[in-house]
C-alpha cells in the first residue's frame, strides 16, 4: 500500500473566521509593511471608484508601505500614482538581492502562493524580505471551502485561471513549516468586499451561513508566520 498506509485524520483547531480585509489592515497599523502581489489587475480599476484596491487601503495604516510583485504594468502604474514598487520574482533570490528592499516588520502575501510553481523556494525566498523578529501574513483561497463543493456537485470546478495548487489547514501549514515558517495562529476568512452573481449568491450565503458551525468551509484561510530559528 505504500504512503496510502500513513493518511490519517487530522482533528482540525479551534479558530475564529475574520474578515480578510480587515484582518490584514489590522495588522499592518503603524508597521513597516511590504505587500507581494500587491499588483491585483482586477481591482486597480475598481479602487479608483470606490476604494477597494487593498494596497491602497494599507497605505492609508501602515508607517511604509512597498510593493513587490512580478506585474510590469502593475509595478509602472503604481509608481506613477506615488508608491514604492518594485518587479521582482520572489522565486528568484538573485531577483530579491537585486532589488535590496529592507527587510519589513510585516510581509502580506495574499492570494500568490497558489499561483507560484515552485513554492518552496518561493517561501525560502521570502524570508529575506522579513525582519528577523518581524511578521509575515499569507492568505490563500481553501481547497474545502463550501463553494467549491457546490460547484463540484454540478460538474464544475471553481477556480482563478493562473491556480496551479490548492491548500487545506493541514497542507498549507506543513508546506511554511517545512520551509522554516513558524505558524502563531490561523484564521479561515470571509471577504466583506466580495458579491456573489446569479446561482452563486446562494451557494455564497449558504458558505458564510456555515462558518458558525463549520468555520473550515470559508473561502479562504490565513496563516500568520514567524521565521522559525535554526535548530540547536
Amino acid at each position: 500500500m505504500g504512503d496510502r498506509a500513513l493518511v490519517r485524520t487530522h482533528r482540525l483547531p479551534r479558530v475564529r473566521v475574520v474578515d480578510r480585509d480587515e484582518f490584514l489592515l489590522g495588522a499592518a497599523a503603524g508597521r513597516a509593511v511590504t505587500h507581494v502581489g500587491f499588483a491585483d489587475a482586477g481591482m486597480r480599476g475598481v479602487a479608483r471608484r470606490d476604494g477597494r484596491w487593498l494596497h491602497a487601503r494599507l497605505a492609508t495604516v501602515a508607517r511604509g508601505l512597498v510593493g513587490v510583485d512580478i506585474d510590469a504594468d502593475g509595478v509602472a502604474e503604481a509608481r506613477a500614482a506615488g508608491y514604492e514598487a518594485h518587479l521582482v520574482d520572489c522565486g528568484d533570490p538573485a531577483d530579491i538581492a537585486r532589488a535590496a528592499i529592507r527587510p519589513a516588520e510585516l510581509l502580506v502575501v495574499g492570494e500568490v502562493i497558489e499561483r507560484v510553481d515552485d513554492v518552496g523556494v518561493f517561501l525560502d525566498g521570502l524570508r529575506a524580505l522579513t525582519a528577523p523578529a518581524g511578521t509575515m501574513i499569507v492568505t490563500t483561497t481553501n481547497a474545502f471551502r463550501l463553494m467549491n463543493v457546490a460547484a463540484t456537485l454540478t460538474g464544475r470546478e471553481l477556480a482563478h485561471p493562473g491556480d496551479v495548487s490548492r491548500y487545506s489547514w493541514y497542507t498549507f501549514v506543513n508546506v511554511l513549516e517545512r520551509h522554516s515558517w513558524r505558524v502563531v495562529s490561523f484564521h479561515p476568512y470571509e471577504s466583506s468586499e466580495y458579491e456573489a452573481r446569479g446561482g452563486a449568491r446562494l451557494a455564497l450565503a449558504a458558505e458564510r451561513a456555515a462558518r458558525r458551525f463549520a468555520p473550515f468551509l470559508a473561502s479562504g484561510l490565513i496563516a500568520v508566520c514567524r521565521q522559525a530559528l535554526p535548530a540547536g
